[in-house]
């Protein structure tokens, strides 16, 4: 049984002694009723200037506070190297620049081009000839004229061919030889170097003529549609973080609305240093105004329960007790209330019961009750 719930339970044991209607029990050396029973003036009521809301059943939870920073995970970025050496000859990409999957971001030439594509069709004339005189020998044998050691011999020839042009055929579509063109005796003498993603162009490390090698990455791609969280939660926190729990962050210095999040990762590994653990978290809907490498402030909601709930701007705090004031027809009740937990400017109301289907003041609460003390 989780915190909020045993609260619950214990307030329904004693509920009787924490209700204060106006017709009841003395607090603070009044009596609620009476206070009810007292009438405000009408110049009494202007200076209040008195609002008025309903109690909300909605999400309120406790909370784990951290930080962390925005992060891109592995599958949003890439680099793109070249599959053999070659030239630049066509690169006009820069930095920043937002491109496409597959779009075309630079062509590379080099002879070795040229020679494996003539590889392939040399091989694949040769392999047309051998299956040719393989199904001769098959004939030939099947007439009894022909030794079956021929027949064996042609069947080798025909299958060491056959794989020889699928390995010239893998690495030709490794480099981005257009191998329908190929056998149509169209050699291509450039190849061209395309973007494994869509996202944006962070590096661009070689220019035109420079030679490139297959290890080099020539360019670096970045998808920030795909960013995530990367929070930092302290070890005697991390026992109430679980997979899929919601997560509430804002960038350092934000105001405003908060983005949302979820947990997707929680590392099992303590960060000695620091005393905290990696948490792990997919953003549910990005911005433009979210960068990699942002300080993020967050909250980790730890349960996930619809509670009844008032705006705090509704409470009056007198010696140590909590009070809200409702609308009866005539005048005002105060009744005293429990709270639980509180976020974003609503807080629980454990003996909610009092306050169903009340109108509740919520601005000039404290104003309002004033006067009617007076």
């Amino acid at each position: 049984m989780n915190k909020m719930k045993t609260t619950r339970w214990r307030w329904l044991t004693g509920i009787s002694a924490l209700l204060l209607v106006s017709c009841g029990q003395p607090q603070d050396g009044e009596n609620a009723g009476a206070l009810s029973d007292r009438r405000i003036t009408s110049e009494q009521l202007a200076l209040a200037d008195v609002q008025t809301s309903a109690m909300e059943y909605r999400v309120i939870s406790s909370t784990i506070a951290c930080t962390g920073e925005i992060e891109i995970p592995p599958r949003g970025m890439a680099s793109v190297t070249a599959p053999m050496g070659g030239y630049i000859v066509e690169a006009d990409v820069v930095p920043g620049r937002f491109v496409q999957r597959g779009e075309l971001l630079a062509k590379l030439s080099n002879p070795e081009y040229v020679v494996l594509q003539q590889s392939y069709l040399e091989t694949a004339g040769q392999l047309k000839f051998a299956g040719q005189e393989y199904e001769r020998q098959k004939t030939l044998v099947q007439q009894n004229a022909a030794a079956l050691k021929k027949l064996q011999e042609s069947e080798s020839s025909f299958n060491v061919l056959k794989a020889r042009l699928a390995g010239l055929r893998g690495q030709l579509d490794m480099i981005g030889v257009n191998i329908r063109q190929l056998e149509e005796g169209k050699i291509q003498s450039e190849i061209p170097l395309r973007s494994p993603l869509t996202g944006y162009v962070t590096e661009v490390n070689h220019h035109k003529g420079q030679f490139v090698e297959p290890r080099e990455a020539i360019f670096r791609i970045v998808d920030l549609s795909d960013l995530h969280l990367h929070l930092n939660v302290f070890e005697k926190d991390i026992g109430e973080v679980r997979k899929d729990q919601k997560i509430r962050f804002r960038p350092a210095g934000e105001t405003g609305e908060p983005y949302r999040a979820h947990i997707s990762l929680v590392s099992p590994r303590r960060n000695d240093e620091s005393r905290t653990f990696d948490v792990h978290g997919h953003i549910d809907k990005g911005s433009e105004r979210l960068k990699p490498g942002m300080y993020v402030e967050a909250e980790i909601l730890v349960t996930d329960d619809s509670v009844y709930a008032v705006e705090e701007k509704a409470l009056v705090f007198r010696n140590g007790n909590v009070y809200v004031l409702t609308e009866n027809g005539e005048g005002y009740d105060v009744i005293q209330v429990e709270t639980g937990v509180t976020m974003d400017g609503w807080v629980e109301i454990r003996n909610y019961e009092a306050l169903v289907n009340k109108t509740i003041v919520t601005e000039g609460s404290t104003r309002l009750f004033t006067a009617l003390q007076q």
